[in-house]
């Protein structure tokens, strides 16, 4: 997704009722229940995956994205969590991601539109989206649980000849944690097609399926276990030819998780140093470089030196890191910039837990929401008093 304004949700507001509610969070819970118990028991076997049925199609890094041969199609419940009619072979993705749960998880959990579309910038997993239904809002004390029904449309590739259209597909969306037999916490993303009366296709899109499961554990300081499995079905014989090498990327997004959630801590951290200095100015930029020491003399060549946009201190040309942040802006436009940061700063990001920030954020977002509540009932109570008014005159 691009700089573009979000995209306008194309379907009228769905209205679910607690029994629809209840519904889906029990398909949902039985779906993830059976796909983490074939998942534990091929992880605790050393994620030995059968050659013989799984075919390696991609490999980036330490994942590996395998596909499913024709003659196993269908076989057990890692590859018949979809319709049975579907031409498309099951994916297997596994392999071993740096980094810690927490920052992958707050990588992951997108329950907002907004959130999607920093998600979407970061990961590239699609194009266009808009959150339909909320289930289950993430809170301070869960900060990453979400349950969510979204829409989200994918660019295919030829689209622009005319000879093929966009896919779409409107899902559950899932994501927490499961507890192991052992204490320990697994991390979940799940992805499920459903169809509602009330979403109806679209003429300029064609509608297709998915169901899609992914498991991150953590197994070492640093160093995480991923396995993810499903399929995502585009629908129509011609497509299908193109899906499959899409499929398989999409399979290694678990890759960029973890960097999703350390950008986002690091924009939280920037903002909230922006807050804190409009509140009381910011702190003097310094005469040496914040980083390696050497005075500004000379190296900013009569400009103003370049500063650190969490610290505001001044960095030399040699010191200075860029990382590309995403941002909403007032204007709702994602805007997506190249920032200098202090090593400092950047490590002193890394290493903060993301589950105080993400609890900060819902925090800080339920507050602004009770004062946007309450100036709007203040404004309905002046209104209606002075129609009141009006009316005994």
């Amino acid at each position: 997704m691009g700089k573009e304004r979000f995209t306008i949700n194309p379907f009228p507001a769905l209205e679910l009722s607690d029994a629809e509610k209840n519904q889906l969070l029990e398909l949902g819970r039985t779906i993830i229940e059976a796909n983490f118990e074939r998942d534990d028991a091929f992880f605790k076997g050393g994620r030995k995956v059968d050659h013989r049925r799984w075919k390696l199609s991609k490999e980036r890094e330490h994942m590996l994205v395998h596909t499913e041969r024709p003659e196993y199609k269908g076989a057990d419940a890692m590859s018949n969590t979809m319709h049975s009619s579907s031409k498309l072979p099951a994916i297997l993705s596994v392999g071993r991601v740096e980094g810690k749960l927490d920052d992958m998880m707050y990588g992951v959990v997108n329950p907002t539109l907004e959130d999607m579309r920093i998600k979407a910038s970061y990961v590239h997993d699609f194009d266009g989206a808009a959150v339909l239904s909320t289930i289950v809002e993430p809170t301070v004390d869960e900060p990453f649980n979400s349950v969510v029904v979204k829409w989200m449309e994918m660019d295919i590739p030829l689209r622009r000849t005319g000879v093929v259209q966009n896919r779409d597909y409107v899902y559950l969306e899932c994501t927490g944690f499961v507890r192991m037999a052992n204490g320990d916490r697994a991390g979940y993303h799940f992805l499920h097609s459903i169809d509602f009366p009330q979403i109806p296709k679209l003429s300029n899109r064609v509608r297709g399926d998915l169901s899609i499961c992914g498991f991150f554990r953590q197994v070492g300081p640093n160093v995480m276990d991923v396995c993810k499995t499903g399929l995502m079905d585009p629908a129509g014989d011609m497509i299908r030819m193109l899906a499959v090498p899409v499929m398989t990327e999409a399979f290694l997004s678990p890759l960029r998780y973890v960097h999703c959630g350390q950008m986002r801590k690091l924009t939280w951290k920037m903002e909230k140093a922006h807050a804190e200095a409009r509140l009381h100015g910011a702190p003097n930029p310094g005469s040496a470089c914040v980083s390696c020491g050497k005075p500004s003399t000379g190296w900013t060549l009569g400009k103003s030196a370049t500063t650190c946009k969490c610290c505001f201190r001044a960095l030399c040309s040699s010191c200075k890191i860029k990382k590309k942040i995403s941002l909403v802006t007032a204007d709702l436009t994602l805007s997506e910039r190249k920032v200098n940061f202090c090593t400092a700063c950047l490590a002193e990001a890394s290493i903060s837990s993301a589950v105080e920030i993400a609890s900060y954020q819902i925090m800080e977002n339920g507050r602004k929401s009770g004062i946007i509540r309450s100036m709007t009932s203040h404004s309905s109570s002046s209104s209606d008093m002075t129609q009141l008014s009006k009316m005994s005159m």
